[in-house]
């Protein structure tokens, strides 16, 4: 059954509802807008609630995140998705109870007039303890109660709740209490990290998910955030919720994250059958024991991507050891690399498990249990699942070293998480690197014995989502590269028509190093060859260069050629326009610019790497080579226009980035930033003076 499906169809109870609300009482409202932030819960202290406008009938199911109050619960009796009739005499009250607490903590199960206050195989509730409750009231034959991930209905209590037939209350289910005869009833204290709802559709069978509710705050007010719809949902008390912790946002996406054994993550998903798995990885250790995605709990073990001795495996079910048949092995075809990026997918359903392997792309190879049948029936660890290492019994052990790219993880057909590596800051500005969930809206930071390093095991940003969102406030005097990781992608194809003013300086001058440029290896140049390149700047030994076409011309002066030293500042002019190349370079003495010597030659056109050039590199094919250990003070680059003029694309300074602190480029052009590409941060410094230089700053 699919549960994948997004309805946007907002029921005509949850419109009467909001629409009474809004009418009636001031301090209940839902309405349609973004929230300010994600929080990472909501608290109720008792007296909080919220109408989900959803009713309580037959054809639903829930998934909820929550974790009820610390202390002592034995006793109490509260709601957290529920609806019932009144009834004085309580064995024949009509129930609807999809996460309920009982005296004594007990998980507690209303369908129709019967009631389940301890179902089979589940265990009390310990107050401040978080969990997952999944409740399936889609038909009679599916009736689960589902506590981390262990079903805790026997064949008994389904076969009990069947006579109750199809369920319809006629009222709508309400958060953190009981929609009780339309009153609320048995108020809860605990916090919500996430909810879903679906509705079985009648038509196809499949479930449309119609409620996903994260926690969220908006001008000061905590609530829940209906992704489904876009709404926000308050209180319907008038005592508010209280706000958890803001959660951090994303500042970047980055290509990777490099665990080097002390980090891994806790993917806060319960290992059980029915999940399948995608994980991206580039593992980096031949021996040993090294967890890429798994649990396990005493000898029972969910591995759907684990590295043994070099070799991919799977495992699943109690096993005496890991030579055991349970334990997959890869086809003879496939190998293990350090350098080669493997996509591993794993099915884990009942009956139909099955573990693919790829690499670099290429085509998907099975893995295989030495012709042994797959195992059968249901697997619950009891522990989440942990990625580069493995959860086991409250702690982790078997740790991974590599890169992770992407992971994704669905329960059936739901999509449960979706990490993407991240850089992100956090509420006092200090930069950190993890994995952002698309699903819940969040950032997961590692919890392992070591912070990421982001110079150093953070991979190239391939998306920033605070270009232009804030104008820069400090203008520094230069940015450094570091001559091994650093490049920035300066967005301006590397071809006929090309503009570049620069001040710069070699901080080590290199035997063949790159400033700015884009070559393409396979283009027939003018000397009939393969490779034609597109240098403004380049240094080659020993001879300042520029390069076009084959060639990379050295700066002469009276016949003499012209060498760089570390430490001095050059101011580097550069044109390169259909086979024409001009080029000067001068060096600051005493406040003023001294020319070095001029170059000007004309080699047969026209060239177009379509590639667009890097800086403190060049883009050889999609890849920074040559890297350069420069000191960059500004940078212009200009664009020949149809009508034969030059217009200006890039006006790059060196500012403080307000998210971060550190160095970057700022572009006055564009009004983006222009961070690395390569390792996170830059170096830099210098003198600081405010952000002026006469731009217009637009506060967006």
């Amino acid at each position: 059954m699919k549960t994948t499906k997004t309805s946007k169809n907002i029921s005509l109870q949850a419109v009467v509802a909001a629409a009474l609300c809004v009418g009636i009482c001031a301090h209940a409202d839902t309405f349609t807008e973004e929230p300010d932030a994600f929080l990472d819960y909501i608290e109720a202290t008792g007296s909080q609630y919220i109408d989900t406008g959803v009713n309580a009938e037959t054809g639903l199911k829930a998934r909820i995140d929550f974790s009820w109050a610390s202390g002592n619960i034995s006793g109490n009796d509260w709601s957290l998705l529920d609806a019932a009739i009144d009834n004085t005499v309580s064995d024949k009250r009509n129930r609807f109870l999809m996460c309920h607490l009982y005296g004594s903590g007990k998980p507690f199960f209303g369908y129709g007039v019967k009631q389940r206050k301890n179902p089979d195989g589940s265990f009390p509730f310990v107050g401040g303890q978080r969990y997952e409750i999944v409740t399936d009231m889609t038909d009679t034959n599916s009736l689960q109660l589902v506590q981390n991930g262990k079903n805790t209905f026997s064949a008994t209590d389904l076969e009990t709740f069947k006579t109750n037939g199809v369920v319809n209350l006629n009222l709508s289910l309400y958060v953190f209490a009981c929609h009780l005869s339309n009153k609320a009833a048995w108020f809860s204290k605990g916090k919500l990290y996430e909810l879903k709802i679906w509705k079985k559709n009648a038509q196809s069978g499949e479930l449309d998910l119609i409620r996903h509710y994260l926690p969220c705050i908006k001008g000061g007010r905590a609530g829940l955030y209906d992704k489904v719809h876009g709404t926000i949902s308050y209180s319907f008390s008038t005592t508010p919720f209280v706000a958890g912790p803001v959660l951090d946002k994303p500042l970047d996406f980055v290509k990777w994250v490099w665990t080097n054994g002390s980090q891994w993550f806790d993917t806060r998903v319960w290992g059980k059958s029915g999940l399948k798995s995608e994980v991206e990885v580039s593992v980096r250790e031949y021996s040993g024991d090294h967890c890429i995605l798994g649990t396990r709990r005493g000898n029972n073990r969910y591995y759907p991507a684990y590295n043994y001795e070099g070799q991919f495996r799977y495992a699943y079910g109690t096993m005496p050891a890991k030579t055991n048949t349970t334990v997959v092995v890869p086809a003879n075809d496939v190998s293990y690399y350090m350098d080669t990026r493997f996509l591993i997918k794993s099915d884990v359903r009942d009956g139909f498990q099955s573990v693919t392997v790829s690499k670099n792309g290429g085509e998907p190879v099975e893995l295989h249990k030495d012709g042994q049948a797959y195992l059968t029936g249901e697997n619950v660890v009891t522990n989440t699942m942990a990625l580069m290492a493995c959860h086991t019994d409250n702690t982790y052990v078997y740790p991974s070293k590599g890169l992770v790219y992407r992971t994704t993880i669905w329960d059936g057909d739901e999509l449960l998480r979706d990490f993407v590596p991240v850089v992100a800051t956090n509420s006092s500005g200090v930069a950190y690197a993890g994995l952002y969930d698309t699903v819940t809206e969040r950032i997961y930071r590692q919890i392992g014995t070591e912070e990421f390093g982001l110079t150093n095991q953070v991979g190239a940003v391939t998306n920033s989502l605070r270009a232009a969102a804030v104008h820069p406030k400090t203008r520094i005097e230069y940015v450094d590269s570091d001559e091994l990781l650093d490049y920035v992608d300066l967005g301006v194809i590397g071809k006929d028509g090309v503009e570049m003013e620069a001040v710069m300086e070699w901080l080590r001058v290199p035997s063949d190093g790159a400033f700015a440029g884009a070559k393409d290896s396979y283009k027939t140049n003018n000397r009939g060859t393969a490779a034609i390149r597109f240098y403004p700047y380049h240094y080659w030994s020993g001879s300042h260069r520029n390069g076009y076409s084959a060639e990379l011309f050295s700066l002469v002066n009276n016949g003499v050629t012209i060498t760089a030293t570390a430490g001095t500042k050059y101011r580097i002019v550069s044109l390169l326009d259909a086979g024409d190349q001009h080029y000067s370079v001068a060096t600051k003495e005493g406040g003023t610019w001294t020319m070095l010597g001029t170059c000007s030659q004309h080699v047969a056109g026209p060239v177009d790497t379509e590639r667009p050039m890097y800086l403190f590199a060049i883009n050889q094919d999609g890849v920074p080579r040559y890297p350069g250990k420069v000191r960059l003070y500004s940078l212009k680059l200009s664009v020949k226009q149809q009508d034969g003029t030059y217009k200006l694309a890039r006006d790059l300074v060196p500012v403080r980035d307000p998210a971060t602190g550190a160095p970057v480029l700022w572009d006055n052009v564009t009004e983006t930033y222009f961070r690395n590409s390569g390792k996170y941060l830059l170096a830099g410094g210098g003198s600081e003076r405010p952000f002026a230089d006469g731009v217009t700053i637009i506060v967006r």
